[in-house]
């Protein structure tokens, strides 16, 4: 079944806004209400401003782009999946700057309602970033 194109241009404009570091353009990608989940560290973002200051905190330390491998599109969601890479340029809780780069499989799954990002989930491996980082050695100590 093709892509639905709304959709898939949707995610295209968000995708595009997120590579250039055009922030005003990936906000107008999102409705005001989003709920916006990092299922990985287990945050939930309720409404546009808590995901503006979350996007601009975490995304922005950690100089993420997406690299999409596959993407499926329909009238009331997406879902894609490849991989988010970066260089750790500024201070997280807990995790001072590293200025270590880092690829990181992960996938993306989305409601969409009236041409806008209703709620998205976003799925990938921290321990991985984590030692890719320098936080974590991945050997488990008993």
């Amino acid at each position: 079944m093709p892509n639905d194109p709304s959709t898939e241009a949707l995610i295209r404009r968000y995708l595009d806004a997120a590579a250039a570091g055009d922030h005003e353009r990936i906000w107008s990608c999102y409705a005001p209400n989003i709920v916006y989940e990092d299922t990985s560290v287990h945050q939930i973002y309720y409404g546009i401003e808590e995901t503006k200051k979350f996007y601009v905190t975490t995304m922005g330390a950690l100089d993420v782009h997406w690299v999409v491998e596959e993407m499926y599109a329909t009238g009331s969601g997406f879902g894609i999946g490849g991989y988010m890479a970066g260089r750790h340029v500024r201070d997280l809780p807990g995790m001072p700057a590293t200025d270590r780069e880092f690829k990181v499989a992960c996938a993306s799954i989305a409601d969409v309602r009236h041409g806008k990002i209703a709620r998205n989930r976003d799925f990938w491996n921290n321990a991985d970033l984590l030692e890719q980082l320098g936080f974590r050695t991945g050997k488990v100590s008993r």
